[in-house]
């Protein structure tokens, strides 16, 4: 079993279904996408406000994974650990990682958000959001990064 790395953390159970799963028995990588999907609404649902009558639009400006070990379906609810990663100037990054019935970290994510105006421009992130943001701050991702060979 990988052991959970401790930050600043916010736990999500969401449920998967059997049609997740794929030709080789494991939760598809679209999937993977919706479980995090799931547990990033959830999260930011729970744990930051809306801001009075000034709403705040966001996209979804990146995404990352590392898979570890195959994530199988199960009728218990796959466990995703959320934090946030990075603050900065119209964004922030929220780290995942995903842990299966068996207790094993099947894999680690990270997306980034991007705070947009009405034209769907980058725009400032409200200092209210950021504060609350801060609340939420734990350690970067450990991805496994790849060696470009020349």
């Amino acid at each position: 079993m990988v052991e959970t790395i401790p930050m600043a953390t916010h736990e999500v159970a969401v449920p998967m279904r059997w049609a997740d799963m794929d030709a080789l028995q494991h939760i598809n990588n679209v999937a993977m996408l919706r479980l995090l999907e799931e547990a990033r609404i959830r999260f930011m649902t729970q744990n930051l406000a809306q801001h009075g009558e000034s709403k705040v639009t966001m996209f979804v400006a990146h995404q990352e994974i590392d898979y570890l070990t195959p994530l199988l379906y199960s009728p218990e609810p796959v466990r995703i650990i959320l934090h946030v990663t990075r603050i900065g100037r119209s964004g922030f990054d929220l780290g995942y990682e995903v842990i299966g019935a068996d207790g094993d970290v099947s894999a680690i994510a990270e997306t980034s958000m991007v705070v947009v105006d009405g034209a769907g421009r980058p725009a400032p992130l409200p200092a209210e959001l950021r504060t609350e943001l801060a609340g939420l701050v734990g350690d970067p991702v450990p991805f496994r990064r790849r060696r470009v060979s020349v």
